[in-house]
């Protein structure tokens, strides 16, 4: 088995143990929202990723940065969508205009 086979299955055992509340790596808070590591990197990049904490080299992401993360996606897509159906009923009112 190689080594990376290793260190990702050593990873699996170890978030089954995570609990409600524990803090995150990046793999963990990927899994955990069901992100790939591109898309939260791509996320970052975009100045939309959650608050980190830089500890000894390690990546650490709160149980609170990660519910502020998520109340912030959450606004943003309510946000779209509202955009998204404001257009369409003026759209309609246009047309029967």
């Amino acid at each position: 088995m190689s080594p990376r086979k290793k260190r990702r299955l050593a990873f699996k055992r170890h978030a089954a143990r995570r609990r409600p509340g524990d803090a995150h790596n990046i793999p963990s808070f990927c899994l955990s929202n069901n992100i790939s590591p591109s898309k939260y990197r791509a996320l970052k990049r975009a100045g939309k990723g959650p608050r980190e904490i830089e500890l000894n080299k390690r990546i650490i992401i709160t149980p609170e940065a990660e519910a502020d993360w998520r109340r912030e996606r959450e606004a943003e897509t309510a946000a779209k969508r509202e955009a998204v159906s404001a257009k369409k009923q003026q759209s309609q009112i246009e047309t029967t205009a």
